[in-house]
Order: structure tokens, then C-alpha cells, then sequence
């Protein structure tokens, strides 16, 4: 059966597709919401630094190591069936959290909400394709691509409103009741979607093996990796750097930071509409690295006044959201077959986390090892940026291979 036979005769069901990026804001927003807390709730805690490091890493752990297995399992089991499961582990392991009363029990919610955030945001691009016409698949995708950068910025933003000791349970309480809520509302949405594509033939071995098998998917997952380095790894720090730069007292370079994340959402778009305009992929991923090595250079040099480095990093976030968008819009047509399209978001998912993992602390060690100049952050960044570009030009051409 073909992906597209669910889609409805007057086109695309954006309803559906809404309901899944609703979904996927919320997956995201259980990955935002810890950065601003982390000093109250280690101190709630009793936690160390290297356990506060674990409670934020565990997404990024968990995704690097089981995001390609996700897919498979979703390309086998259901789509569906996967999402549904993914919310529900949100919302049980936020729950959990609020209550936990020490490092293990919150690092074990943390790793069951985790595993929720990989099988929403693996399995949902393909649901998303399942509801869109062929035309508009590019503009859909590229809208779904605006779940990581609006659920961190919610997440940032409300979390950096929280500031009582232990406000941070009811912080996760809240978020873990809005999963719920939107857990009901794609669940009622996404009715008759399950069926849209049956599961590829043989073993998980298989879809795994033919996933590996294309080289030019495996490009994107390259591409993907690059680019999360260089992205995160600004973000991650921002708020370090801000106050530093600028002068700005935490709360403020809190929010900047995720004014600044939330200027990704206007690229992500922007990307689709590009890949629906003809824009290839080997011409718009190094055009995009290269704006944002230029805007890293006047981010991390003192040679410009500060608004201007504020205006770079607005610029370099935004920018910067056109490559999940065309990535995501671009890993259809690599997959080895529509029923392998979940193991391939997986595969693209694996890279941007690897990527994520690696990105702060190699970004760190630069600038320790630069005196504390953050104009050390230059080497690895703009080194991420050319592989970015490089990648992106290699992976260029379309089709299944």
C-alpha cells in the first residue's frame, strides 16, 4: 500500500499533522525544562556537579546509543503504536521525577522520559508523511522539524520562572499533565493512520542492515551530527557566555538564550519552503554552514560591540534551522523503502544526538585550553561547520541510494 493512501482526497489533513507537532513540542519540552532548575534542584537533591551532568545528558546518552534501534522498532511495531508509548513514558517519568528524593530515582525518571523523547521524535515524521499530500510533504516536514527549538524554548522559558527551591516538581508535575493532555489529542487525531504502510519484509536485522546500507542517508545523519555540534554547543553555553559578554544577570541571559533558540523555528520553515522552491540540498547546507561560521566569528572575537554579537547569534540560530528542516524533508527519498522511513528519522536522530552529546564539552575544552578566551571555541566550531558543509555537498543528490 502506498505511504500516501491515508491522506485524505482534498489533501493534507493538517489537523493531524498539527496534533503530531503539538506532540512532539511537548517530547522537547521535557528536554528544555531542566538547564534552568538544575542549581535549585541539586540543591533540592543533594547532587554533585557530575550527577547534575547525568541528569541533563541521559536524552542525549539515550539517543546516541538506541536512536537508529527506535526507528527499526517503530518500523516494525507501528509507528503509532510507538508515539502513543513514547508520550505515555513522558508523562510517567515526569511524574516519577517530581516525587523522586534522590540522584537514582531521578535519573531513573530521566531515562524513561528519555526513551518517550526517542519514540515520539523518531516515530512522527512518519506519521506526518502518512497525513500530507505529496506536494506539501516538504512544507509539513519542515514544520514538524520546529518541535526541538519550540519545546526547549518553552521549556527554558518556564523554567527560568521558576525560581523557589522546590518549585522545579511543580514544574515537572505541569509538564508531565500537559503530555498527558496532548497524549489524548493524538491519540484521537492520528485514528486511522496506523495501517498506513505495513512493516518492511524480514527480520529488525534486515531493516537495520538495509538502513546502514545507503550511503547518502547516512550523509544526512553526518550532516545532522555537524550541524547539532555546532548549535548546541552555542546554546549550551550562551547563558555562560551572556553575562560575561554583556554584562547581563543569569535570569536575563536565560531568556535571551531562549529568545535565541526560538529564532531556529523561522529558519525551520524557511528550509521547507526553499526544498519546495528547488533549492537542492548540496547548495542549501553549505550556504547555511557558512553564514553561521561567519556569525561565529563575530559571536566569539571582541572585535564588534555587543549588540552586534547578539545580533550574529540571532542570525546564527536562525539561519541555522533551515538543515533540520531540509533534512528531514530530504530523508524520504533516501530511505531504502517508505517502510523504512522511521529507522531512517532514527538514523538522522542518532546523528543529532551524537552530535549534542559532543558539541559542549569539546567546545569547553577549547576554551579552557585558550586561557578562557572564548574566541577559543572557534576551532572546533568552524571545523563542525565545514564538516557540515562538506557532508551536506556529498549527500546532495536525490534517490534511493
Amino acid at each position: 500500500m502506498p505511504v500516501h493512501s491515508s491522506v485524505s482526497p482534498d489533501g493534507t489533513r493538517w489537523p493531524v499533522v498539527l496534533a503530531l507537532l503539538a506532540g512532539g513540542v511537548l517530547a522537547a519540552v521535557h528536554v528544555g525544562k531542566v538547564p534552568p532548575v538544575l542549581p535549585t534542584l541539586s540543591d533540592d537533591l543533594g547532587l554533585g556537579l557530575i550527577q547534575g551532568g547525568f541528569v541533563v545528558s541521559t536524552f542525549y546518552l539515550l539517543g546516541m546509543t538506541l536512536g537508529l534501534m527506535t526507528g527499526v522498532l517503530a518500523d516494525r511495531l507501528g509507528r503509532r503504536r510507538l508515539v502513543l508509548a513514547g508520550l505515555v513514558s513522558l508523562c510517567a517519568g515526569g511524574a516519577a521525577g517530581s516525587l523522586a528524593d534522590g540522584f537514582a530515582a531521578l535519573l531513573a525518571s530521566r531515562v524513561l522520559e528519555g526513551l518517550g523523547f526517542m519514540a515520539v521524535s523518531v516515530s512522527s515524521p512518519a506519521l506526518v508523511v502518512a497525513a500530507s499530500a505529496p506536494r506539501d510533504r516538504p512544507r509539513t516536514l519542515a514544520l514538524w522539524s520546529m518541535f526541538m527549538p519550540t519545546g526547549i524554548a518553552l521549556g527554558l522559558v518556564a523554567g527560568s520562572l521558576t525560581a523557589a527551591p522546590e518549585a522545579w516538581r511543580g514544574l515537572w508535575l505541569a509538564v508531565a499533565a500537559l503530555t498527558l493532555a496532548g497524549t489524548l489529542t493524538v491519540t484521537r487525531m492520528t485514528r486511522g493512520l496506523a495501517a498506513v504502510h505495513g512493516p518492511p519484509p524480514g527480520s529488525p536485522w534486515r531493516v537495520l542492515g538495509e538502513t546502514l546500507g545507503r550511503p547518502r542517508l547516512l550523509l544526512l545523519g553526518a550532516v545532522f551530527c555537524a550541524y547539532a555540534f555546532q548549535w548546541i554547543a552555542v546554546m549550551v553555553w550562551l547563558p555562560t557566555f551572556l553575562p560575561a559578554a554583556l554584562g547581563v544577570g543569569a535570569t536575563t541571559a536565560a531568556l535571551m538564550t531562549a529568545l535565541v533558540v526560538i529564532a531556529n523555528v523561522p529558519g525551520n520553515y524557511l528550509g521547507g519552503r526553499l526544498l519546495q522552491r528547488g533549492v537542492g540540498l548540496g547548495r542549501l547546507v553549505p550556504g547555511v554552514s557558512a553564514v553561521m561560521a561567519l556569525c561565529a566569528i563575530g559571536l566569539f572575537t571582541e572585535v564588534l560591540p555587543p549588540t552586534a554579537r547578539v545580533t550574529l547569534v540571532l542570525v546564527f540560530s536562525l539561519t541555522g534551522g533551515i538543515i533540520p528542516a531540509a533534512l528531514f524533508a530530504s530523508a524520504p527519498a533516501r530511505a531504502a523503502s517508505p517502510g523504512h522511513l522511521a529507522a531512517a528519522n532514527g538514523l538522522l536522530m542518532q546523528g543529532s544526538n551524537i552530535g549534542q552529546f559532543l558539541g559542549p564539552p569539546l567546545v569547553a575544552g577549547a576554551v579552557t585550553l585558550a586561557g578562557g578566551a572564548w574566541s577559543g571555541a572557534l576551532a572546533p566550531v568552524l571545523t563542525a561547520a565545514a564538516l557540515t558543509a562538506l557532508a551536506g555537498v556529498l549527500a546532495g543528490p536525490t534517490g534511493r541510494s
